[in-house]
Formats: structure tokens, C-alpha cells, sequence
């Protein structure tokens, strides 16, 4: 009775652990976000890389860590349980950092629409469209992998997906389609707001998906140590 009690209150204080773990990374979001309304309506602040659309600016590095961080922990899991599922998802977010970091899907959009002459659309750029056709291309690519491995998984993994699959939709709406609508509706005064919204809702939905990563079980104490 003792040891089944003992094994529940570290359960819960894991439980707890991570609800707190969970909170720090959106408070730190939060700081970001309205560090970045300082910085475009007011003058106490004038270095921009407190913007959250600045590359390699404070907040971006932190979704670089949570990006990182997200990709290890699954690559540790799919080592651990030899499973193709995990290590896709893996995959997937260290793409994600890679993208964010070195702008994959930017320089590629610009080429593609150096190659094909896409045509001007509610103020969307050809680079613009470019860059839809990539992030379309890579998403389709990750889908079908993640689909043959979700076949083939057990039903953790299967269920840590589904999960993933609704963050991940979330995580697009504010890194694609936001992105979109604040080159069709960006005006001096609005782009601030627009670029909360796009930046910062992709900062606090990256911190769901990292302190959901970190929540997983682990088969081996090892790993958890």
C-alpha cells in the first residue's frame, strides 16, 4: 500500500512538474510578446531585436531551444522504442529549426518564383506564393511519412500523434496562413498587432508542444535521468 502510494505522489508530482515547467515557457512568451509592443510603440525600447519578427532576435532563439529540445526528445524515444513513428515527428521539428534558423522555406520560395512567373494575388507576392508551394511541398512529404509510421506504431505512439497532428495545425494556421493575411492586410499600424498574433501565437503554441513532448513517458529510467 505504501509503495503504490509513494509510486502516485511521484506521478503527481511529475504531473506537476511539468504544468510548472508549462507556465514558465508561456510567461517567458508573454514577456517577449509585449517586450515587442514596447519596441513598435514606444520609444523606451530601439534595438529590434526585441521584435518578434527580427531573425535570430531573443524570442526566436527561445523557439529555437523549444524546437530543439522537441526534436531530441522524440529522437530519444524513437531510439528507445525503435519506433519509425516517433523519429518521423522527430524529423519534422528539426526541420522545423532548421527552417526557422537558416530560412529554408524563404530561399526556396524566392527560387521558385524566380523559375515560375506566379501571378500577383491580394497583394501576395510571387516570393509569397513560392513560399506556399514549398511549405506545401515539405508538409505533404511529412504527412505521408508520418501516415505509412502511423500504421506501424503502437498505440502510445499512435495517441502522442493524434495529439501532435492538432498542435502541429495549430502551430500552421499562425506560421502560414497568419503569415499570409499579414502580407494581404499589412499596414504601418497594424503589422506590430499582425506580427503578434503570427509570431507570438507560434511562440505559445510551440511551448505546448515542447511541455507536451516532455510529458511522454519514458520506457527507460535512464532517459528520464
Amino acid at each position: 500500500m505504501l509503495n503504490k502510494n509513494l509510486r502516485y505522489s511521484v506521478k503527481l508530482n511529475k504531473g506537476n512538474w511539468i504544468v510548472k515547467l508549462c507556465c514558465l515557457f508561456l510567461a517567458t512568451d508573454i514577456g517577449f510578446i509585449l517586450l515587442h509592443l514596447v519596441y513598435s510603440y514606444s520609444d523606451l525600447i530601439s534595438n529590434d531585436i526585441f521584435s518578434l519578427e527580427k531573425d535570430r532576435g531573443y524570442s526566436e532563439i527561445f523557439q529555437y531551444v523549444k524546437e530543439y529540445w522537441s526534436a531530441l526528445l522524440l529522437g530519444l524515444l524513437a531510439i528507445q522504442g525503435r519506433s519509425l513513428l516517433y523519429l518521423s515527428w522527430s524529423v519534422l521539428f528539426f526541420y522545423l529549426l532548421l527552417d526557422d534558423s537558416v530560412q529554408i522555406h524563404e530561399n526556396l520560395g524566392a527560387l521558385i518564383s524566380s523559375k515560375f512567373s506566379f501571378p500577383a494575388i491580394l497583394n501576395l507576392r510571387a516570393v509569397d506564393l513560392g513560399e506556399l508551394v514549398v511549405s506545401a511541398v515539405v508538409s505533404l512529404f511529412f504527412l505521408i511519412a508520418i501516415g505509412i509510421n502511423y500504421r506501424l506504431g503502437d498505440r502510445l505512439s499512435r495517441e502522442v500523434s493524434k495529439s501532435l497532428i492538432i498542435l502541429l495545425f495549430a502551430l500552421a494556421i499562425f506560421g502560414v496562413f497568419m503569415d499570409m493575411l499579414h502580407v494581404v492586410l499589412s499596414t504601418p499600424f497594424l503589422d506590430p498587432l499582425l506580427i503578434l498574433v503570427e509570431d507570438g501565437g507560434e511562440l505559445m503554441i510551440m511551448s505546448l508542444i515542447v511541455c507536451f513532448v516532455f510529458s511522454l513517458p519514458l520506457k527507460s529510467s535512464k532517459l528520464i535521468e
